[in-house]
């Protein structure tokens, strides 16, 4: 039987691979883009990937979309806290 092990690591891989290249050229297209233009890239990209067959679907997309958003604004804030923590200076006594 053959072993094809190796070969889907190599489309795994490679899939790796084109989504982290994806993700530079967006930063690249958003790298002086003001706000609203990045919220508009994002709009016109979530567009294109919902669900248009049933108000159903299109509900779950909406809520799974939000709480991701949600998720995405914590871990920003968490890190915002804790680089303000780093850089605050410690009292020692």
């Amino acid at each position: 039987m053959p072993d094809f092990k190796q070969p889907i690591a190599k489309v795994v891989d490679a899939a790796s691979k084109l989504f982290l290249a994806r993700l530079e050229a967006i930063d690249v297209i958003l790298a002086d883009a003001n706000p609203h233009e990045v919220l508009m890239v994002c709009i016109h990209a979530l567009a294109q990937v919902a669900p248009g067959c049933c108000e159903e679907h299109l509900a779950g997309f909406e809520a799974e979309l939000f709480e991701h958003l949600r998720e995405c604004v914590a871990h920003r804030q968490e890190a915002e806290d804790a680089a303000e923590d780093e850089a605050a200076p410690s009292s020692v006594h």
